[in-house]
């Protein structure tokens, strides 16, 4: 009897985690094409100028998006991001969602 229950709640256990696994990878990224405003590197910030005048600010996540901004993109370069809204702030997680529009870069 203690076994059957043991069991049960271990895969009750199991099915919460997996739910809960499922829900954590199932952000959805959204998409910006804009025109950088300006970057703070010790911030890790990003200011965004999108086409229909509107200004957005990202925290980078990713050391590597925030070594581009220190090494190819400048305020003025166009860029395409990829960001996840958490918490009420704009995300960019990984390196390949920061990425400008002109070769190189």
């Amino acid at each position: 009897m203690k076994s059957s229950r043991i069991v049960a709640v271990l895969a009750l256990a199991v099915c919460c985690f997996v739910l809960a696994a499922g829900l954590a990878a199932a952000e959805e990224k959204l998409s910006l094409t804009g025109k950088i405003k300006g970057y703070d590197l010790e911030a890790k910030t990003v200011t965004i100028a999108a086409g229909d005048g509107k200004e957005m600010t990202f925290t980078i996540k990713s050391d590597k998006a925030l070594q581009k901004l220190d090494d190819r993109l400048f305020k003025g370069d166009e860029v395409k991001i990829r960001y996840i809204i958490k918490d009420g702030t704009n995300l960019i997680k990984d390196n390949n969602d920061l990425k400008g529009t002109k070769p190189g870069c």
